[in-house]
């Protein structure tokens, strides 16, 4: 696994969606940064945050705002039978806010770290179910 971190803006608010596996339903909060390389440069980043974390996110965090985040990159293998390449992301395991302008209207969660079966989770899923396709 590749660990990665990013500091940028969130370019829209979080979108946050259930998730069925095994009859288990789990909430993901999906979201992208604008991270600034240089002066004329911008890459966007995409990342999924799960449970409460991604709860957390969703309620808290609004487009405009400066995040850090940190987490491991998935880079989704290339869908032969659909002919479809998914963008890389991050998984989320860790967040904090960048901003000083803004405070978080509620705690931050007790148990915001991500437990192994979160990764486990993450595996089983296939991109179809990470992602919502339209």
């Amino acid at each position: 696994m590749l660990e990665a971190k990013a500091i940028g803006r969130l370019v829209a608010d979080p979108r946050i969606r259930e998730v069925t596996k095994n009859e288990t339903v789990y909430k993901v909060c999906e979201f992208r940064l604008a991270c600034q390389q240089k002066k004329d440069k911008v890459d966007y980043i995409n990342a999924t945050a799960w449970r409460g974390m991604g709860d957390f996110i969703f309620k808290n965090v609004h487009k405009g705002q400066k995040i850090y985040i940190s987490g491991t990159l998935k880079v989704p293998p290339y869908d032969k039978e659909k002919g479809r390449a998914y963008d890389p992301y991050i998984i989320v395991y860790n967040f904090e806010f960048c901003d000083n302008k803004t405070k978080p209207t509620q705690p931050e969660p007790e148990n915001k770290a991500v437990s192994a079966s979160d990764e486990e989770l993450v595996e089983t899923l296939s991109e179809d179910e990470v992602f919502q396709i339209t």
